[in-house]
């Protein structure tokens, strides 16, 4: 059912297949009028931009164990497995690139599994999102403001990526 999702969704590099299936899980067991969803996927998205990949925690069913990590910094599967290659020194062919992805995705389900238990046993809190150092003043200016309470204003951007992967950083132009 998920199949097309593999690759950044069907090769094009764009969000993760493992953080869009779980979105549409997370989704299906909690929607409500409050948008309670919104909260579990946010955190999702930025603890995986925050992560190491891969984690340790499948080296002893892995073929290949002890792989070289590298931090995700964002959602998007070009830029994860971009920054991992170049770490590692590996093609986006190999089978340790693939061996990666299969470890990041489990590590992506391990979590959202543990965050579900902890909302439906009540012990879950959601965890306020805040931009780096290097990108806050970019926000405080652009936006985002809260899903889906937006307001008219300067809300130029949405998202919790990091600004500068992508964009320059123009007040270091003036």
């Amino acid at each position: 059912m998920f199949a097309h999702a593999g690759q950044g969704y069907a090769g094009h590099g764009t969000l993760c297949g493992a953080l869009g299936v779980s979105s549409c899980l997370i989704n299906l067991v909690l929607y409500d009028d409050k948008h309670s969803y919104a909260d579990v996927i946010d955190r999702m998205m930025w603890w995986y931009a925050g992560m190491e990949f891969p984690t340790e925690r499948f080296d002893d069913i892995s073929a290949i164990p002890g792989q070289i990590k590298a931090k995700a910094m964002t959602p998007l599967c070009h830029t994860s497995v971009s920054k991992w290659t170049l770490a590692a020194g590996a093609e986006v062919t190999s089978k340790e690139k693939y061996e990666r992805c299969a470890k990041v995705a489990g590590e992506v389900v391990y979590t959202v599994v543990h965050q579900l238990n902890e909302y439906f046993d009540g012990r879950w809190k959601p965890a306020k999102w805040t931009p780096s150092k290097e990108t806050s003043h970019c926000i405080e200016c652009h936006g985002p403001e809260n899903f889906p309470n937006y307001t008219d204003g300067m809300n130029q951007q949405q998202g919790h990526m990091e600004c500068l992967l992508c964009h320059t950083d123009h007040t270091k132009n003036e």
